[in-house]
């Protein structure tokens, strides 16, 4: 056995990544009393899980390759999920769906043509960290306002916003970072 591999925060990434069918199920499963009640619970536990598995990777020198890869996989996998399905009861996230979409496109590409090229994963930066929080944020509070039939309109707007901005900002964050390397070698 790998002990890189099979590490407890590589196994809590691994689990977050199994959280994401059942959150749809559950987003979508109207028909099951108390169902965004659901969605939300296991949105929290997949963020609570996003925190636990990157304290025991760096307390306990578990980090590895594997799980820098891993962690930012079940991140985006798990919000990629949310806001699609978001999209279908809140048409006014378009906006926000788009920007993930290109943000998460031109970053994979980056890193997997770096990746190819022998550079090795680089650590979550803060500003990944903060796209990934004020991302949960807007959604648990959307899906919220709608398990409670209430939405304040301005607050939608201004986390959908808010979720913009920082993902903007994490792109060319991380797109600077990659960037580096490409333009060294010319």
């Amino acid at each position: 056995m790998n002990r890189t591999v099979f590490t407890i925060p590589n196994l809590i990434s691994a689990f977050r990544i199994l959280l994401i069918p059942l959150s749809v199920f559950f987003f979508f499963r109207a028909s099951l009393p108390y169902h965004e009640a659901f969605a939300v619970g296991t949105l929290l536990l997949s963020g609570f899980s996003d925190v636990l598995d990157g304290k025991i990777a760096r307390k306990f020198h578990m980090v590895s390759d594997l799980g820098k890869l891993l962690d930012p996989i079940a991140d985006k996998l798990t919000q990629a999920a949310v806001v699609f399905s978001l999209l279908f009861l809140h048409p006014l996230i378009f906006p926000m769906f788009i920007v993930f979409f290109v943000k998460e496109l031109l970053t994979a590409f980056a890193a997997a043509y770096l990746l190819r090229h022998g550079t090795r994963p680089i650590s979550a930066k803060w500003w990944g960290k903060l796209s990934t929080v004020v991302i949960y944020v807007t959604t648990v509070y959307l899906i919220v306002s709608d398990f409670f039939s209430f939405e304040v309109l301005w607050l939608s707007y201004f986390l959908i916003y808010a979720s913009i901005v920082v993902m903007l900002i994490s792109m060319f964050g991380y797109l600077s970072i990659f960037l580096k390397p490409i333009t060294k070698d010319k």
